[in-house]
This record gives structure tokens, sequence and C-alpha cells, in this order.
């Protein structure tokens, strides 16, 4: 199928702005744009235009326009919670709140977390994750995901250098709101 050139901006925009809103940060809250090792992403605020969260993805932008699909994103809020929003495949969960998830990093023993699949491909882990987990995805190369039997995998790429640029995200955002 051949696609009029100028509508292919409009379908990015628009796949960009479904992803966002899906994790959390919808069209009118995306305040600027973070990047950090290959992972990029925005800030954001809430329904009352006061700053949120950070949060970053395991691509670019660009990517992240093509599909919102496989994919990992880590979030940090105000309060310094960590969080973590894990993307499969399209109609591969059902929605639904308190829906568990087993994460391994590396070869450590599994985690399992309580979320919220809020749309048919991804969970919502927004935290806070556990401090030692926290401390040992610092280190990870690798992260297994499987939510209502369905798995994602993951090569990550400084995922400490990530964290620590969400944190500073958040202190420099806090500060200016």
């Amino acid at each position: 199928m051949h696609m009029n050139p100028t509508r292919q901006p409009l379908i990015r925009e628009l796949a960009l702005i479904l992803a966002l809103m899906l994790a959390g940060v919808g069209p009118a809250t995306a305040q600027s744009r973070i990047g950090q090792s290959g992972w990029e992403g925005f800030t954001g605020t809430g329904s009352y235009g006061k700053f949120e969260r950070c949060v970053l993805y395991n691509r670019s932008i660009e990517a992240l326009n093509d599909s919102p699909y496989d994919m990992l994103g880590l979030t940090r809020d105000v309060s310094g919670r960590v969080g973590m929003l894990v993307f499969y495949r399209p109609r591969a969960l059902t929605r639904g709140t308190g829906v568990t998830a087993r994460l391994r990093l590396d070869q450590h023993p599994p985690v399992t977390l309580t979320g919220d699949v809020t749309s048919d491909f991804h969970i919502q882990l927004l935290g806070p994750l556990d401090a030692k987990f926290v401390e040992m995805l610092r280190q990870a190369k690798t992260l297994e995901a499987v939510t209502q039997g369905q798995t994602a995998k993951f090569d990550l790429v400084e995922p400490g250098a990530v964290l620590d640029a969400l944190a500073a995200c958040v202190t420099k955002h806090e500060k200016q709101g």
C-alpha cells in the first residue's frame, strides 16, 4: 500500500500521542524531551499542569513513533518512586488492575510485582519498585517480563545511567515547577 508522504508525519504523531497517553504522559502533559544512553522520553505533568514524573523508553522517539510495542519504559516521580512500563505485542494482554508481572533481571530469581494493564499491550508497574530490585536493575544486562502468560525480553543499555538521569530530571524539573 502506498501512503501519501504528507500523511506520514501525522500518523507518526498520532502513534506517539497514543504511546504517551498509555504511559500516563498524555499529549497535553508532555513537557520536554529527555534522553540518556539511547533511551529517550519526556517529562510529564498532571491534570493541573504541575510536574509529576520523568519517563525514559529503551528506544528513540523516532522508533517509538514507528511502533509502541515490544519496549520498556522506566519512570521516576516527584516522590522518588521508580516505576516500569512493559510494552508487549498488540492484543497480547487483557486489561485489568492488580495484574501480576514476573520480572527477571539477568540470572537472578524472578520478582513478582503487581500493576495495571491499561491497554491490550502494556502493563504499568508505577511502583514504587522495591529498592533491592532497583539496585539490581542498575547493573542488569537483561530483563525478562512475563504478564498474563506473555513474555517480553530486553537487552538493557546502561540502566544505572538511565536511573541517574531520571533522578536528575526530577530534581531539575521539580525545582522549575
